[in-house]
Parts: structure tokens; sequence; C-alpha cells
């Protein structure tokens, strides 16, 4: 995971994500990173240092996709109950 860095204008105090915990620049715009989550006060006066992007793993291979797809075209018998 990527660290994020955010500047706050109020007190120009840098930021930087840490993992399992929020951070906080303490003025009174309190700008907080938790995790990948931006907050702020007013959000003008936070100015981002570098970008997130969260990438995503397809851990399935091809022959499992395609299992999968002929698994859900599957079709379901019905039972059929006698009652007395």
């Amino acid at each position: 995971m990527e660290l994020i860095k955010v500047r706050c204008k109020s007190c120009s105090k840098e930021i930087r994500s840490a993992a399992g915990k929020s951070v906080c620049c303490g003025c009174a715009n309190m700008t907080t990173i938790k995790g990948d989550v931006i907050s702020a006060v007013d959000l003008s006066q936070v100015i981002m240092l570098n970008t997130y992007s969260k990438e995503e793993d397809n851990t399935l291979s091809t022959e499992q996709i395609e299992w999968q797809k002929q698994r859900s075209k599957r079709k379901i018998r019905k039972l059929d109950f006698e009652i007395r």
C-alpha cells in the first residue's frame, strides 16, 4: 500500500498516512488521514502531495473464471414431492 502525503495550508504541516492509525495535523482545520480516507473541516485548505491508486489483483486464473461462468449457467432441478 502506497503512503498518502498531504499538506495542510492552514498550518503548513505535511502529514503522511500510517498503517492502522489515523494521523492529524492538530490545527483548527483538523486535516486527518486514516487509511485511504482524507478528511478536514475545509478540504480546499488541503493539498495532495502524491496520488493514491488502489490496484486490484485478479487472483483467479482464466480456468477458474471459466469454471465460474459454467457453474453460474447450470440448471436447477426441481424436485417433486408427494403430498399426503
